[in-house]
């Protein structure tokens, strides 16, 4: 039987195999200092937050590393062992960033949408029972005209891309890639009155679009 460190040292093998396979997987991730759990935060799976980039020449991807981390408890929990914690990692789908991703709103936008996993631990069962999900994020310094009056961003999660499988095999189990994509104002009021037909619609409109994973300012809405 493998151990919980085995389980991880070999989950993490197969996250960095997809990503390169992908694009130029950065050697660092992106951490802190002080693991927010310790503050009060969500807790992560193996307890360690961290975050991958990965480099192509058309665009910069910005991914969690760490919420399909196997359970730090999994030798002693056996309602965890089985698992690879949440059952997926979140992306964005960036234009090319030069240097560090950390200052940038398409990581804010990602950080938000990990900790939004991480504080509701189940999202991977939603995902089960519809191809799309829409949820509203704080704490994203994008233009105003991208805010509702309560200052969150809207953002459609689960939309297909080209070049990034929907899932990758790990150490216990396939997890899914979810991609986190920023939404106008028009777009999320659409999802917001239209339900999951109109998460549906939406999805369909942004793929006819093009890009269809791609989070820029630059992008025209659908509604």
């Amino acid at each position: 039987m493998s151990t919980y460190q085995q389980h991880f040292d070999t989950s993490c093998e197969l996250r960095n195999g997809l990503w390169n396979s992908v694009g130029k997987l950065d050697p660092d991730v992106i951490a802190h200092l002080i693991n927010p759990s310790f503050m009060g935060g969500p807790t992560w799976p193996s307890l360690r937050q961290a975050f991958a980039t990965i480099r192509t020449p058309e665009r910069t991807i910005i991914a969690s590393d760490g919420l399909s981390d196997p359970y730090d408890d999994s030798e002693t929990n056996p309602a965890n062992a089985p698992y690879n914690g949440f059952g997926l990692e979140v992306y964005v789908a960036a234009e090319p960033i030069t240097g560090g991703v950390q200052t940038t709103w398409e990581f804010q936008l990602l950080y938000q949408a990990a900790q939004l996993v991480a504080q509701n631990g189940s999202i991977i069962n939603l995902f089960e029972e519809m191809p799309f999900l829409s949820t509203e994020l704080y704490d994203v310094d994008v233009p105003a005209e991208y805010r509702n009056a309560e200052g969150r961003v809207g953002v459609l999660l689960g939309l297909p891309d080209e070049k990034i499988p929907d899932n990758v095999q790990l150490s216990l189990e396939s997890v899914k890639l979810v991609n986190v994509k920023l939404l106008t104002l028009a777009e999320l009021d659409y999802v917001i009155a239209n339900g999951e037909e109109g998460r549906v619609k939406l999805a369909e409109l942004i793929q006819q679009q093009g890009n269809a994973t791609l989070s820029t300012l630059k992008r025209k809405s659908v509604i």
